[in-house]
C-alpha cells in the first residue's frame, strides 16, 4: 500500500529502524505528526514502513548484495 512512500524515504537498506522512523516522520505533514486523534494511523504507517524495510533487508541478506 505504501511501498512507493518507502522507496521515497531516501534511506539505504542498511539503515537502522530509528532512521526509517525519522525519515517516515518527515514525510508526514506537521499537523498529522501533532494531532493526537491520528496517533493510531500514524503508528500503522510507521509499522508499515518498518515492515517494508525488514523485507528489503531480508532480500539483501538472501542475495548477499
Amino acid at each position: 500500500m505504501y511501498y512507493g512512500t518507502y522507496l521515497r524515504l531516501d534511506i539505504t537498506v542498511h539503515a537502522s529502524w530509528r532512521t526509517v522512523i525519522r525519515a517516515a516522520a518527515k514525510k508526514l505533514a506537521p499537523e498529522a505528526r501533532r494531532d493526537p486523534t491520528k496517533r493510531a494511523v500514524r503508528h500503522r504507517f510507521y509499522r508499515q514502513m518498518l515492515d517494508y524495510h525488514r523485507e528489503a533487508q531480508k532480500i539483501v541478506s538472501y542475495w548477499r548484495l
